[in-house]
């Protein structure tokens, strides 16, 4: 061998004495279990978020299934306060827009109540 490849192999040989192993220690990791109690309280809060999505998937089927009459005289939107006061509208125009603010919101409704649904 010459010279240089005598100094290639020092070089290797030194470097595959310095080279470190590392060794994993595992620790068993083992899962807390809930206590019955919390347990419960999960299934009833996963009870009550379904009864929610129902009833918001509910009431989207409905609107779904309300048309505007195309003479414009068909549909009227009616608000009372809680003091008693009235708003009624018939304009087909702004009976649309506030019927498609209700469908905009009972989706994002339903897409927050399907997020917090988790086994």
């Amino acid at each position: 061998m010459n010279n240089a490849a005598k100094k290639l192999n020092a070089e290797g040989d030194e470097q595959a004495k310095t080279s470190l192993a590392v060794v994993k220690n595992e620790e068993k990791v083992t899962p807390e279990i809930p206590s019955l109690e919390h347990r419960i309280q999960k299934v009833e809060d996963l009870s009550m978020l379904i009864e929610k999505w129902r009833k918001l998937t509910e009431t989207r089927r409905n609107l779904q299934t309300f048309s505007l009459g195309a003479d414009g005289l068909g549909a009227t939107v009616f608000l009372r306060d809680a003091s008693g006061k009235e708003f009624k509208t018939s304009n087909t125009p702004v009976v649309s827009a506030v019927m498609e603010e209700i469908k905009t919101t009972l989706d994002e409704r339903i897409k927050e109540v399907e997020t917090q649904i988790k086994f």
